[in-house]
């Protein structure tokens, strides 16, 4: 079509900057040279972008789709955050926290999450949390993110835990089908040190270590009713229905377990661990 258009321009004709210029029958502006020569179109990053993929369509019986991922949560933000930046935690009686805010509390948690994954604070190469032996760095790292009284140790301690075990039983999946699959562990070894990785591995293939994996799948598949707060708490929850209660009195416990199995009846749940009971 270019070819066409530079062969048999239309005689419409625009002033553009002081110089004479073609519009051909497809909208695009054409510059004439004083000798009336017309110089070779470029095209701009959209029209090449229109080109290529209707080439891919031409050549295939459909799109390429490409499925997006979210990919882990970072907090680069909080990591970046200075002692006066510091955001002040309210824990409840039991040392959890509650507040000032529930985006607050999420941001914790979350921010725990990602010390979980760093191997400099929670080392992956060790059986069960209490042998590792960070746990004091842990504690005054997120001190320098978050005002939190002392109280609350046990609960960022416990927390970064079940992040830490979390983290490892995603990277044991990985592991097996990786092995199933015959792929190389390339993407493991960008996550995990190679020296960790190769203990954890070590560790998976023993008989002790296969008979617990075995174990621990039975006992969670026995949950067939999972709760829906996603990443809030139960001391969050506990704290807003008390809110919400005319005499500030703590909820029961059968009431707590109510509120945090309420599901969306516009939204679709995937069960994965049999049928969900009935409230």
């Amino acid at each position: 079509k270019q070819v066409q258009n530079i062969e048999h321009p239309s005689n419409d004709e625009v002033e553009y900057g002081g110089q004479p210029m073609s519009i051909n029958a497809s909208g695009m502006v054409l510059e004439r040279e004083a000798e009336n020569e017309v110089q070779p179109m470029i095209e701009t990053d959209n029209v090449a972008h229109e080109r290529e993929a209707e080439t891919m369509i031409e050549g295939s019986s459909e799109a390429p789709k490409i499925k997006k991922h979210r990919g882990p949560t970072k907090k680069t933000d909080i990591h970046a955050r200075t002692l006066e930046e510091r955001t002040p935690i309210i824990l409840n009686c039991y040392g959890q926290p509650i507040g000032p805010t529930p985006k607050d509390v999420k941001d914790l948690s979350r921010f725990l999450g990602t010390i979980a994954r760093t191997t400099e604070f929670a080392p992956l190469n060790y059986v069960d949390w209490p042998s590792v032996p960070t746990h004091d760095q842990i504690w005054e790292y997120v001190l320098e993110k978050f005002m939190i009284p002392p109280e609350g140790r046990s609960w960022v301690l416990e927390t970064v835990n079940l992040s830490w075990r979390g983290y490892k039983s995603k990277l044991k999946k990985m592991y097996l089908e990786a092995v199933e699959k015959g792929s190389n562990l390339d993407e493991l070894y960008e996550l995990v040190p190679e020296d960790e990785l190769k203990d954890l591995i070590s560790y998976w293939n023993t008989s002790p270590a296969k008979e617990q994996s075995k174990k621990n799948k039975r006992n969670r598949e026995k949950l067939d009713d999972m709760h829906t707060m996603g990443p809030s708490s139960y001391a969050a929850l506990r704290h807003k229905l008390k809110q919400k209660d005319p005499n500030k009195q703590e909820p029961s416990k059968a009431k707590v377990y109510r509120e945090s199995r309420i599901r969306n009846p516009k939204k679709h749940i995937k069960q994965v661990m049999g049928t969900p009971k009935p409230i």
